[in-house]
This record gives structure tokens, sequence and C-alpha cells, in this order.
């Protein structure tokens, strides 16, 4: 029995140090790895560094994890990415492995790990970029990264290239990013928005996009071109108006409260909305039981005048609503089919988040059969 464990630990160190090898081939063929991590954001930021350094002339290979996983080859064509079974951070040498063999000079790749101790194997043991980017510090996952923010932005910095460049469009974080990089090497560069550009759901997601290909090499002009016709997630934020005249947000990939502040009060600002009937559409997941307490958070936030709660721990977010904001009228439904999103007339908003996950697909579905894309 001693022989036949020693044997098979044998056989384990032969096949990871062919891993490991074959992961350093593959990175010596790229000029540039791009990890880009943060809470909000990473995949429109990824796709968006993506486009600018194309329209630089740059051939490129990216990866982004989003609600669909989704590969962008040389030839800039997008193919949902195909896995087998439940995802793991060894896809990230596969992504490396194609790469290489379609010869690309840069990676840009949206870290697909939460626990911290992931992500640092996922930065330092395969894809070692060269180039890091957080986009922002935001409270969600607060069971693998921590409880406080400050917890979360040291999580994030396991991402941090060691001896690299690190770009973040978080001002309130910059200091102890700055900080945890300057302990392995790594200069940290905060990108704002100049307040000139174009008009985009996050101007902070184009300054960073912007930052990192500029110091590329390529010209602001130039990415900004490329970055005007970037591939949008698929189910990126996106407004729609329903059969009686409502307006539908799509929201459902906003999942932390702060966030999905944000991003109602900049449309309400851009569209008028202040005075128009509010209704929160929470999906919930059930492996994310933190997010229902976060979600109340968003409902005494927005004060909307209904609640609707789709998906699991329905009983458990009513009561804390109610509890928190005994005016609202909550509604519960048991699937998406009963949502009455024909019945929603001019002058109302809906407002979904929480999670896309289960009933969410499904919404979205009907959202697009039957409403139609919505432009001021």
């Amino acid at each position: 029995m001693a022989l036949i464990a020693a044997g098979l630990l044998v056989v384990i160190l032969t096949c990871l140090a062919l891993e490991r090898r074959r992961a350093l081939q593959n990175r010596k063929k790229l000029q540039h790895v791009i990890h880009v991590n943060g809470i909000r954001g990473k995949s429109t930021v990824t796709r968006m560094i993506d486009a600018g350094l194309r329209a630089g002339g740059f051939r490129v290979f990216c990866k982004t994890t989003g609600t669909v996983p989704m590969i962008i080859g040389t030839d800039h064509t997008a193919r949902p990415l195909r896995r087998r079974g439940r995802a793991n951070i060894k896809e990230q040498l596969d992504i490396l492995r194609l790469a290489a063999q379609e010869e690309a000079q840069i990676l840009v790749l949206e870290c697909m790990a939460v626990d911290p101790a992931l992500q640092r194997v996922a930065q330092h043991e395969m894809v070692r970029a060269d180039i890091g980017v957080i986009t922002n510090v935001r409270l969600d996952h607060t069971a693998e990264m921590g409880e406080t923010l400050e917890e979360i932005c040291d999580s994030l910095s396991s991402t941090i290239p060691k001896n690299g460049i690190l770009f973040t469009a978080d001002e309130q974080f910059f200091s102890r990013l700055a900080h945890n990089g300057e302990q392995i090497g790594c200069r940290t560069e905060l990108a704002r928005p100049k307040g000139n550009e174009p008009e985009f759901e996050f101007p902070e997601n184009l300054a960073l996009a912007l930052s990192v290909c500029r110091y590329l090499g390529v010209a602001e002009e130039t990415a900004l071109k490329g970055m005007l016709h970037y591939q949008r997630d698929p189910y990126a934020l996106s407004l729609y108006r329903l059969p009686g005249g409502g307006i539908f947000i799509n929201g459902l990939s906003i999942n932390d409260p702060q966030s999905t502040r944000l991003v109602f009060e900049r449309l309400a600002e851009r569209f008028d909305w202040d005075s128009r009937d509010l209704i929160l559409l929470i999906n919930n997941r059930p492996d994310r039981g933190y997010r229902t307490e976060h979600m109340v958070m968003v409902a005494q936030a927005l004060q909307p005048t209904q609640v609707w709660l789709l998906g699991a721990s329905q009983r458990a977010a009513a009561r804390a609503i109610l509890k928190k904001a005994p005016q609202l009228e909550v509604r519960r439904f048991s699937r998406a089919g009963e949502l009455p999103l024909d019945q929603i007339p001019q002058g109302k908003v809906i407002f979904a988040v929480g999670n896309v996950a289960g009933p969410g697909h499904e919404v979205m579905r009907r959202v697009r059969e039957e409403g139609e894309e919505y432009v001021s």
C-alpha cells in the first residue's frame, strides 16, 4: 500500500511539474497578460481594454467570466466558453494555451476566482500577469472576501502583479491598494474620468480601460474609437420599454448595494425619472444568502413604491424589508412567468437587481421578447 501511495504521489507531482512547465512556455509567448479583478465592472472593463488594444493594432485574445463565460479570439469572434462541470480556475491555463496557440500578443482576462487564496494561485502560479486591474472595492462576496471593505480590498489585492503595474479607478482605496502593491514591487496608478469622455454608464470604467491602453502605447483617440464599439456582455446593464409603456431596467448583474444605488441614481438623473413610480424587482440566488441583506439595504435607499421578490429566500427578504420599511408593498412570485410585465403603464419603472441566475434568465427572455430596447 505504501508503494502504491508513493507511486501515486510521484505521478501527481510529475503532472504538476509538466503543467507548470507548459504554463511558463505559453506565458513566454505572450508580450503582456492583463488580469482584471474587482467587485463590479470586470467584464465591461476587460472587453473595453480588448477593444481599445485591437484598435491600436495589437493581436489580442480576451476571456470574460461575466454572466456567460465568453472568449473573443484574435479574429475578433466572440464564442461562449463551454465548461464540463463546475467552474475551476484551471480553466485559466486553457485560456493561456489558446492565446498562445492563436499567436496573441496580449491576453486580457477577467479574474474568475472569488476566494483570495484561489485568486493568488491564478495570478502568481498560472497566468502571471504583468498588468493588473482592480476596478473597485464594494460590499459583496463577504463570505469569501471578508465582512469589511478593507478586508475585501486586501482580498482583491491577491491578483496584484509582482514587479508589475496596477491600475484602479477606486479613489477611496487607492492608497491601500498602492501600499499592498509596494510590498511586491508593483506600481499603482489611479484612473479618473476627465469629464469630456463620451457618455457611458460608468465613466470610471472607460477611464480605467483608456489608462491601460495608453500605458501600452495606444493613443487615447484610437483606443476610444475601438471602445465605442466594444462587444458588450449579453447581460450587461440595459433598458427596455414594456408593452404597456413602462420601463424595465436590467440591473441583474449588479449585486452590491453601492453600485445598485449608483446605477439607478445616474439613470434617474439622466432620464428625469424622479417623479416615476419605482418597482424594485429582486431575484435572489440560494447560494448568496448575504445578498438578501444587501438588497434590503437597496430597498431602504431607493424607497420604491413596490418590491417584487423572485428566486430564493423570499420570506426572509420580505420580513427584513418590512421591518426596515413597513410602508412598502412587497409581492412574492414563484416564477418569472407570473410577473405582470404587460401591465406596467407609462410612468412606472421596474429596476431588476440581485442576480441573473435561476429565474433571472427567464425574466430577461420575457423582457426581450415582449418589450423593445429603450432609447431616449
